[in-house]
């Protein structure tokens, strides 16, 4: 009887404590919620929220000032947390320095070749004579070899072959 009453006393002893560290969990989260929201608000509307934020912990004698501090710590959390203005705002700021210049081709010169500074095998070396020899346009014979158009003309003025870039 004693050591069955033992185990629940120790079982309920955990449950508690867990319960203690999952409030502590959610309580830290919350805190850092609360933290990006007022990194987020101007200097005279934070001083707003905290001051209702304030009033609010506290017991207040009047419903309708709570109800009333309530909705308003409401529409600022909105005001601050709108999805779309989120979404402009960190595209803003993240292509800001660069606004003059398109996404795409933005993204086009970041981008490496997959081949990029891989050595030419003869099979290619033998495959691009004979698409020169050929009059094959640069582009096409890039897309061939899987090299781009400028790596065809630096191995082709490389190795002595007549190739048109226009071509």
């Amino acid at each position: 009887m004693k050591d069955s009453e033992h185990q629940l006393n120790q079982r309920m002893i955990e449950l508690r404590q867990e319960i203690s560290s999952l409030r502590l969990e959610e309580y830290r989260r919350s805190q850092d919620i609360l933290g990006a929201l007022v990194a987020g608000l101007p200097a005279d509307t934070r001083t707003e929220f905290f001051e209702l934020l304030e009033t609010l912990s506290q017991a207040s004698p009047s419903g309708d000032r709570r109800g009333f501090d309530r909705r308003r710590a409401l529409e600022i959390v909105k005001e601050v947390c709108r999805p779309e203005d989120l979404v402009k705002h960190t595209a803003q700021s993240h292509y800001e320095p660069d606004r003059r210049i398109g996404e795409r081709r933005q993204l086009d010169r970041r981008k490496m070749a997959r081949n990029a500074g891989k050595p030419w095998t003869a099979e290619q070396l033998t495959a691009l004579q004979t698409l020169v020899s050929q009059n094959v346009p640069v582009r096409r014979i890039g897309l061939k070899l899987g090299r781009t158009s400028a790596a065809i003309l630096a191995k082709a003025k490389e190795i002595d072959l007549s190739l048109d870039p226009l071509n």
